[in-house]
């Protein structure tokens, strides 16, 4: 709804902070994490780090999609107005429209009942000339500050003869600020996006009004199936899809769109605030259900609206979470616990809540990194999950040692990628087009598409549901997974480097890794109509320096396809390794790099 607080930068290794449940291991949690960086300069290192670590399960919770993220206006505060700057505008436009010289002036009686909330002293009240323009009063900016703490009682101030949400719908002209279409996603809407995608942020219920993560989905999806959106009570009668967002305090583009069904769902007020379960007998109960039955994360919401505690108040009553749970039943995304995130652990773990409990669980529930690195974070360590899984679904005889071996080398590679990114939109939206490029050439042969989306999945599915996926054995994404392990343990061993693609390129391949014998293009094929296709789509020419990495057996030689003009004449360049073949000679994980090393031939 309303917009205030967030995250990104330096970076510390808290890979083991603490772990039991001892009284001196807590202390001991404590302290590491006060000396953590504070949540809004954590680095992604840092934060992956700790999900590594301490947090273990709060992350392995999310990539099997057993956590529901509840979304406050934290994740939209650099897009969107933040409070202050709301007081601001009903502060100077209900001034604005004060009839000079009517001292019975409906809208200077609404002003002043605004400037009474903000609680002046006789000597601001003497310093406050509501017939001057604010930005004139001296005390201007703190009346506005402590609006802010007010902001639901401000917006229930009424204007005599207009309807009573008068300050939102006409004074803030709420609908059309929220729902601007030339506001872009930033990056926590477009990281939420990307674990949709992956399916594991089924659901996501939000205070808030704009469509921002509806236009990352698009973004990244395109017009594929993969978010509902719920608004209105009939809403939820709707096919579930992949993602599911739940908008529990309205949505500014369907009031745009619908102004007699969705313009009294926008909630702002204390009135309606306070009213709100009463008024939603269809969407309290359904929240209330994901409240009892699945942990809970939130990302930029306070907890402070009367509603939202009601709504816990009444999942506790009803079934509370035992303590300890595993995962943890409740973890915020905050750099401390504040008053309200207290109770609501007081609230929900009342059985068991205790002095001697109650610094374990606050420990446990913080996590301390805001929405921006924790969300890119969450996505490079449930990406990574998916591909350590799938080298077990491909190769299940692997030894303990050798699967380890692999599942380092992935985690070396999304180190890798963690140190060079921090969370901004610009460098978000880069990895995902990245990423996408990858596994669409991966599976066919092609580039990604703003139809079809420019992201692509390692899965649909969360992490649990793989292993019944029949596909996926003979998909080549396994294939995929065990050569990007040995590729990381290249890596970590300094027997080449990884440069990036270039997106502008068409003919860059998927990763670029230098080793002794220089630069080669890196292309991945799922199978032999994707390799195929890497030729007709003119992404790739025979006299290309660059290696084909197969899935399966290596195709037969298919028809030149001079689809460009050639960048230099001789031998051909292109190297073209069978996953398949490689996995039969044998799965030592030191032999099977040696040998991959020899094809690749860098």
């Amino acid at each position: 709804m309303f917009y205030a607080s967030g995250g990104g930068g330096n970076s510390i290794d808290v890979v083991a902070l603490f772990s039991g449940q001892s009284t001196a291991a807590v202390s001991s949690a404590g302290e590491a994490l006060m000396a953590m960086p504070p949540a809004a300069v954590i680095s992604v290192r840092a934060t992956l780090a700790m999900l590594d670590g301490p947090k273990r399960e709060i992350a392995d919770g999310v990539a099997n999609d057993q956590y529901v993220f509840w979304l406050g206006s934290g994740i939209s505060r650099e897009r969107m107005p933040d409070l202050r700057d709301v007081a601001k505008r009903v502060l100077a436009t209900l001034q604005s429209r004060i009839v000079a010289g009517n001292p019975d002036c409906r809208f200077r009686k609404a002003l002043n009942a605004v400037v009474v909330l903000a609680q002046p002293s006789p000597d601001e009240w003497g310093r406050t000339d509501l017939d001057q323009a604010p930005v004139s009063w001296p005390d201007y900016e703190v009346l506005a500050a402590r609006l802010v703490n007010n902001y639901a009682r401000m917006l229930n101030v009424t204007v005599d003869g207009e309807q009573a949400d008068y300050l939102l719908w006409n004074v803030l002209n709420a609908a059309h600020v929220y729902a601007d279409p030339a506001i872009e996603p930033d990056a926590e809407h477009l990281c939420l996006a990307a674990l949709a995608i992956e399916g594991v942020a089924s659901e996501m219920p939000t205070a808030n009004w704009d469509n921002l993560i509806e236009r990352a989905v698009r973004s990244l999806a395109g017009t594929q199936p993969v978010l509902r959106v719920v608004v209105a009570p009939n809403d939820v009668r709707w096919n579930r899809l992949r993602a599911n967002l739940y908008k529990f305090h309205g949505c500014a583009q369907s009031a745009l769109d619908n102004e007699g069904q969705f313009r009294d769902l926008l909630v702002a007020r204390s009135s309606q605030i306070n009213g709100w379960a009463a008024q939603n007998p269809v969407m309290a109960p359904f929240l209330i259900n994901f409240i009892v039955t699945r942990p809970t994360l939130m990302l930029g919401l306070s907890a402070q609206d009367s509603n939202i505690q009601g709504l816990f108040a009444v999942a506790q009553a009803t079934m509370a979470w035992p303590w300890p749970s595993h995962p943890p039943a409740y973890a915020f995304s905050e750099n401390a616990l504040g008053a309200d995130q207290e109770g609501l652990l007081q609230n929900v773990y009342h059985q068991d809540y205790s002095p001697a409990n109650r610094p374990h669980m606050e420990v446990e529930a913080l996590v301390q990194a805001y929405a921006k690195p924790l969300l890119l974070s969450l996505y490079l360590y449930v990406v990574t999950a998916k591909l350590k899984a799938l080298i077990g679904i491909g190769a299940p005889g692997l030894a303990p040692i050798d699967r380890d071996k692999l599942h380092d080398g992935l985690e070396q590679a999304r180190n890798l990628v963690a140190d060079g990114i921090s969370p901004n939109a610009a460098i978000v939206t880069e990895l995902f087009a990245q990423f996408g490029r990858a596994l669409t050439m991966l599976r066919n042969g092609g580039l990604s598409d703003p139809v079809n989306g420019t992201y692509s999945p390692i899965t649909t599915e969360p992490l649990h549901r793989m292993p019944a996926d029949m596909t996926l054995s003979g998909s080549g994404v396994c294939q995929f997974a065990i050569a990007s392990g040995l590729i990381g343990l290249g890596l970590a061993r300094g027997l080449w480097t990884a440069a990036k693609a270039d997106l502008a390129d068409r003919t860059s391949g998927a990763v670029v890794l230098n080793g002794r014998s220089g630069p080669a293009k890196i292309y991945f094929a799922a199978s032999a109509q994707a390799a195929i296709r890497l030729g007709t789509n003119g992404l790739i020419a025979d006299n290309d320096d660059a290696v084909i990495i197969h899935s399966h057996e290596n195709p037969p030689p298919m028809p030149r396809y001079p689809r460009r003009a050639p960048g230099r004449t001789g031998l051909a360049n292109i190297r073209e390794v069978s996953m398949e073949a490689l996995m039969g000679g044998g799965t030592e994980v030191e032999d099977l790099l040696a040998r991959f090393r020899n094809q690749v031939a860098l």
